[in-house]
């Protein structure tokens, strides 16, 4: 992506997003950044979150944030960050698995849904087969030996080409 006359990059602390952005320099005088001075915030990605521009806008500076871990802790984390990826990769696994279940039980809910309708849909048609068949005056639509198959070929000349060989 691109930030025309973008002359600034700051990264969030927590490295999930950065900004680039258009200033003008404090001394002022600079009318030629009058018009693009703002900040676009992106993901890491490059995927575009928020965009403002302003008339006059001089620097931008994330919020400082606090240290959560002191230093030993991070060092443990860093030491044992093998152990923690294979938990939240059991953990990652096990919520995917759990997931499939779930769509499984879902389509075998909607299979037996269907078979039951089909089931009774074909049991109230086999309840009504003599109440037709007596309606029909004896025929029964349901005997293949009351019907006959007639194969018939059509054929169409598209075009035609008379040539004289010699």
């Amino acid at each position: 992506k691109e930030h025309y006359r973008a002359n600034q990059v700051a990264w969030d602390p927590s490295g999930r997003s950065v900004a680039t952005l258009v200033s003008q320099p404090i001394g002022g005088g600079h009318f030629k950044y009058a018009m693009d001075n703002g900040f676009i915030l992106w993901t890491f990605q490059g995927k575009q979150l928020y965009q403002q521009s302003y008339e006059t806008f001089y620097q931008l500076q994330w919020r400082p944030r606090e240290q959560l871990l002191s230093k030993t802790e991070i060092g443990k984390v860093r030491k044992n960050l093998k152990k923690y990826e294979k938990q939240f990769d059991m953990q990652d696994k096990e919520q995917e698995r759990a997931l499939k279940l779930e769509e499984t039980k879902g389509k075998r809910a909607e299979r037996t849904k269907y078979r039951s309708l089909v089931s009774r849909l074909k049991a109230i048609r086999s309840r009504e087969h003599e109440t037709r068949k007596t309606l029909l005056d004896g025929f029964d639509e349901n005997d293949e030996s009351n019907y006959f198959t007639r194969e018939i070929t059509v054929e169409t000349i598209l075009s035609s080409k008379e040539e004289t060989v010699m």
